[in-house]
């Protein structure tokens, strides 16, 4: 993936995922769950073990006891951005909170604090594992923060 486009990319992947709008009085965006797995089956392709659906749709909906399968396709993502480089076990704390800022403008106060306090909290040897603790660990975080991210409705 070229450099100049791996930010729009992934913040289109990821606000489909998430199905967020900007604003609560705003009109929400909604895409089903199938369009947004069709969506984010492709970078799948190259990962390893190669995710089936049932493992797009537990990274989508963020099931916090994912399959082992499932937790290697979120670190293949994250790796594929650039957002957890290969042989890390964590995450790479500028550009995932450039990518926070721009999805989240308003909260970047707090994105800092939450990706360190986050990647200091993973202590897994496993990159599959750190991958989805420190995925789960964020969300939690910024859903306690007021970061507004919708559930997944099917």
């Amino acid at each position: 993936m070229q450099p100049a486009n791996w930010m729009s990319t992934l913040a289109l992947v990821l606000a489909c995922a998430c199905l967020a709008a900007a604003d609560g009085d705003d009109e929400e965006m909604t895409m089903s769950l199938d369009e947004v797995v069709e969506l984010i089956e492709p970078f799948g392709e190259s990962c390893k073990p190669q995710p089936q659906r049932e493992n797009i749709v537990e990274m989508i909906k963020n099931t916090q006891e994912a399959k082992y399968e499932t937790k290697c396709f979120r670190q293949c993502m994250l790796e594929q951005f650039e957002l957890m480089p290969e042989g890390q076990l964590k995450f790479n704390e500028d550009k995932t909170l450039e990518m926070m800022n721009m999805m989240f403008p308003n909260q970047e106060k707090e994105s800092p604090t939450i990706i360190k306090s986050c990647n200091d909290q993973v202590s897994s040897k496993d990159k599959c594992e750190a991958a989805h603790d420190i995925s789960m660990c964020m969300l939690g975080a910024m859903r306690q923060q007021g970061y507004k991210i919708p559930d997944i409705k099917e």
